[in-house]
């Protein structure tokens, strides 16, 4: 049997309880083994909203403002004197070494986005956009939330920690407590974001093809009736 390249995995969905936003999930993994030209495992790396590839955490945080490690590990340890966790974290402070400032973090975040043929500029301000408005967004989507959601990412490398350190037990997923109760205005709302999305790509299929096929747009021969399965 092949080892699961992860072996500590944090899944976590946020909810704005007011207005219309979906729910924005961050994963955060600890791998088991290396990249290349490293020789060791348990790097942390988090899967951000609209982010093609995992981000090592250490660089999120210095996308949030938080550049020196000691500011880092404020964040994450809480003890110094803890050297046990702190070497625990050590492969993760070494894959982030060559990313020592806040713009070069950003552009980091910002290359692996799904925004694609832009200068580094709007990079940057893609990155910083991104996080905050569509990562945690329950902790916060002004600008100066950066640093209530550092101390919420430090919180949960710091449970992370101390599953994979055998200090406390992971999560039942299956529990109540962990269970949020969707009622019929949310799945409801959800449901009319789907059908306008599928909608909206619809129409754009349907006007592409009558610009290349010269017709006129006759908004009426959209197929956008709502069928049920």
């Amino acid at each position: 049997m092949t080892p699961h390249r992860y072996s500590w995995v944090v899944e976590c969905r946020s909810h704005v309880e007011h207005g219309a936003r979906p729910t924005s999930t961050v994963y955060m993994q600890m791998y088991n083994k290396a990249g290349r030209g490293q020789s060791q495992g348990n790097q942390i790396r988090m899967t951000l909203p609209y982010v093609r590839v995992d981000i090592p955490v250490i660089i999120v945080f210095r996308a949030l403002g938080f550049v020196a490690d000691r500011d880092i590990l404020e964040h994450v340890v809480y003890d110094f004197s803890d050297t046990e966790m702190m070497e625990r974290l050590r492969p993760s402070l070494d894959e982030a070494f060559v990313v020592q400032n806040q713009t070069i973090a950003l552009d980091f975040i910002g290359r692996r986005g799904s925004a694609t043929n832009i200068g580094r500029s709007k990079r940057v301000q893609y990155a910083k956009e991104l996080l905050q408005k569509e990562v945690l967004p329950h902790v916060g989507t002004e600008e100066q939330s950066d640093t209530k959601k550092a101390f919420f990412v430090g919180y949960i490398v710091h449970k992370l920690l101390m599953c994979s350190l055998e200090r406390i037990d992971e999560d039942d997923r299956d529990h109540y407590g962990k269970k949020r109760l969707d009622l019929a205005g949310p799945l409801l709302g959800g449901l009319f974001r789907m059908l306008f999305r599928k909608l909206t790509k619809d129409v754009l299929a349907y006007l592409q093809k009558c610009i290349d096929e010269g017709r006129d747009f006759n908004l009426a021969c959209v197929d956008y009736s709502i069928h049920s399965k």
